[in-house]
């Protein structure tokens, strides 16, 4: 059971916020180590943003209709998909959002990860009721996840992402990982994310360390605070830290970029917003 079931909040909790490859250890207790994940409830809806190694820790509610929303099919967005716990659940419905990339469908993605030889067995072998729906790339999309409206379109990112945008009881959040910034990619996020109460922004990278690595799909706290501002968003959450970024790294960027734009923090396990 969660509380307040007909809630008018938006309330999203991180389950996971690490880019490219989960970390453990004392030094990722804090920003935590799992890949990308974040539950939003709204109502009697569990949406998952991204699947990555985050979602093995979810506690699924019993009265919640579950939703996946995938960005893209990256692994470290998708390599929890295997250890949801409501995948185990008989006759659960489980219904995922996804584009196609690559030339595969959501589908088929899926099955050349979670199969033989990688995974004892395909997404459709669990006892729970998956459904797979497959989103356009060629252009906006929206559409209602019972009162949850759900905006969609295109990141800046190889291979492809999904940027989204949910809006419930007049509250909203953008999600915007793996997004790499360009002049136009900027303009594109600065106008879907108008208004919104939250903007969840990718900066795996420090401004220095984009240089290196240029043409990989990711962003800085930097540019996301000019994102921020263009778009008169209230707040902005940073996510997809980078692999190697410690605690105290992360901390010491959090307290840089608070100082300049202190309506921004840096995503930590567990934490939980309200909208």
């Amino acid at each position: 059971m969660i509380n307040n079931i007909n809630s008018l909040e938006l309330r999203i909790k991180v389950l996971g916020s690490r880019g490219s490859m989960p970390g453990e250890g004392i030094t990722f207790s804090r920003y935590g180590g799992f890949t990308s994940c974040y539950l939003v409830r709204a109502g009697k809806e569990e949406i998952y943003l991204d699947a990555g190694s985050g979602i093995a820790d979810a506690k699924p509610a019993e009265n919640t209709n579950i939703t996946l929303l995938i960005t893209h099919m990256h692994l470290d967005h998708l390599i929890g998909l295997p250890f949801f716990p409501a995948l185990t659940e008989k006759n659960r419905p489980i219904d995922i959002y996804a584009a196609p990339r690559a030339g595969l469908t959501p589908e088929k993605a899926m099955d050349c990860l979670i199969a033989p030889p990688f995974w004892p067995c395909k997404i459709h072998d669990y006892p729970a009721n998956v459904q797979i729906h497959e989103l356009p790339t060629d252009k906006d999309f929206s559409f209602n996840i019972g009162d949850v409206n759900i905006r969609m379109t295109e990141g800046s990112h190889p291979s492809g992402s999904t940027l989204f945008r949910l809006e419930y009881g007049g509250k909203s959040l953008v999600y915007a990982t793996d997004f790499e910034h360009s002049v136009e990619s900027c303009k594109k996020l600065a106008t879907f994310a108008t208004d919104c109460d939250l903007l969840i922004y990718d900066a795996q990278y420090t401004t220095e360390e984009y240089e290196k690595y240029k043409g990989y799909g990711h962003s800085t706290p930097n540019v996301g605070i000019e994102v921020a501002k263009l778009a008169k968003v209230k707040k902005i959450l940073f996510v997809h830290h980078a692999p190697w970024r410690t605690d105290e790294q992360l901390a010491k960027m959090e307290s840089d970029i608070f100082a300049v734009y202190p309506e921004s923090t840096f995503a930590k396990v567990g934490e939980e917003i309200i909208l």
